[in-house]
């Protein structure tokens, strides 16, 4: 009995202890800075960010912020495959048509994969400029749920001005009785790439962490 009486009070400590409320009131301006990644089989991009802004009540941010970033991309090689069928009768091969049972002459489909080995890619500096808000899903508490949604556009050394959005779920992490806090989390981004007039579009799979002041 004595057990469950302490396992009980344990749990009870631990759960006042990550819901307690904060000395404020979660308002104000904050500071992010974050450190961030993102990539497919093609396209690689990371590098860190600093985020300003305000903090309207414990759920909703609004702000800005600047980024730079490093990425690389890199062009994978498609192979063509035609299917043919070696006659031994003729000693030929037939790399076009074939014929069933019927006599028919049917036309081969050519198949086509991707390769690893993938010409020179190519590097780039970014510098984006976005706009940000998050959306933690409770109110004064240590640990929290939230919704990050960026969207703007980035300057680049070797491509024209573009634009990108991110959409990210996470978790923050309080820390003390301050603002400070850390977060982490993960989600999707979209980026279009412009170079040379043509336009490519980039979907990556995103990992983002930093802190919060």
């Amino acid at each position: 009995m004595k057990n469950i009486l302490m396992i009980l009070a344990i749990f009870c400590s631990l759960t006042a202890f990550g819901q307690r409320e904060y000395t404020y009131y979660n308002k104000g301006i904050n500071l992010f800075l974050e450190g961030e990644g993102a990539g497919n089989r093609e396209f690689g991009i990371g590098g860190v960010a600093v985020t300003f802004g305000y903090q309207f009540n414990p759920h909703i941010f609004f702000g800005g912020g600047v980024a730079l970033k490093v990425g690389t991309e890199r062009t994978l090689l498609q192979i063509y495959d035609d299917l043919g069928w070696y006659d031994q009768e003729t000693n030929t091969y037939h790399s076009d048509y074939y014929i069933d049972e019927k006599g028919t002459y049917h036309k081969y489909q050519s198949s086509s994969y991707y390769t690893d080995d993938c010409d020179d890619g190519y590097g780039s500096s970014f510098m984006d400029f976005f706009i940000n808000f998050r959306y933690n899903v409770l109110a004064q508490t240590r640990y929290t749920p939230y919704l990050d949604i960026r969207s703007g556009f980035y300057t680049a050394a070797a491509e024209d001005s573009s634009v990108f959005d991110d959409v990210l779920i996470g978790c923050r992490f309080g820390c003390g009785e301050g603002d400070f806090a850390i977060t982490a989390g993960a989600g999707y981004s979209f980026r279009r790439l412009d170079y040379n007039a043509l336009n490519k579009q980039q979907h990556l799979f995103l990992l983002r962490l930093g802190v919060e002041f």
